[in-house]
């Protein structure tokens, strides 16, 4: 059986397994590449947990890591949607994510989804995701960012009401602080 270790996270403790040699080895030579595998397993998990909806399953020290589907029917966007929004074709929508500059995720059974806040109008979309995405590379923590209070500006807010009100480098050390708050 293997050792378990503690990680505090909150002010709760979580009880993780030992990571094996192997593992730890990685982690020590590849830093950001264990960051982003971390970060899209717990978005895996989080994605399962999201489609089962009971959320009474999930510890309450993991709850933060939980990124909802949608909060209004308006929120999340498909492809085709967005493209209808922002008079492009579905083609560019789909160069657009892969170049970083528009935010969207694929899900497996409901397609590509794309916050629609992000979209100011006809070809126009709120500046800044592209450098927040630069930061916080996996884009449904990037959303989840952009969307929550933060506590990194003087007053908090949702950095996406601060992309809108053009702060953009604001909000691009904001993005900076919440990663290094999980590294």
């Amino acid at each position: 059986m293997r050792k378990q270790s503690e990680a505090a996270f909150d002010g709760a403790v979580l009880a993780l397994p030992e990571l094996s040699a192997a593992a730890a080895e990685f982690v020590q030579q590849h830093p950001e590449e264990a960051r982003v595998a971390v970060t899209a397993a717990l978005e895996a998990v989080a994605a399962h947990f999201d489609s089962v909806r009971d959320e009474s399953r999930i510890p309450d020290a993991l709850r933060p890591f939980v990124v909802e589907a949608s909060g209004t029917d308006d929120e999340l966007i498909s492809a085709e949607e967005a493209a209808r929004r922002l008079a492009v074709s579905r083609a560019t929508i789909y160069n657009w994510i892969d170049s970083r500059r528009l935010l969207g995720w694929r899900l497996t059974r409901q397609g590509t989804l794309i916050p629609a806040e992000q979209i100011v109008g006809p070809g126009e979309l709120i500046p800044g995701i592209d450098r927040v995405l630069e930061i916080l590379a996996e884009p449904r923590a990037a959303w989840r960012f952009l969307r929550e209070e933060s506590p990194f500006f003087d007053t908090p807010q949702r950095p996406i009401d601060a992309l809108k009100a053009g702060k953009v480098d604001d909000v691009v050390e904001a993005a900076r602080a919440s990663g290094e708050a999980f590294t």
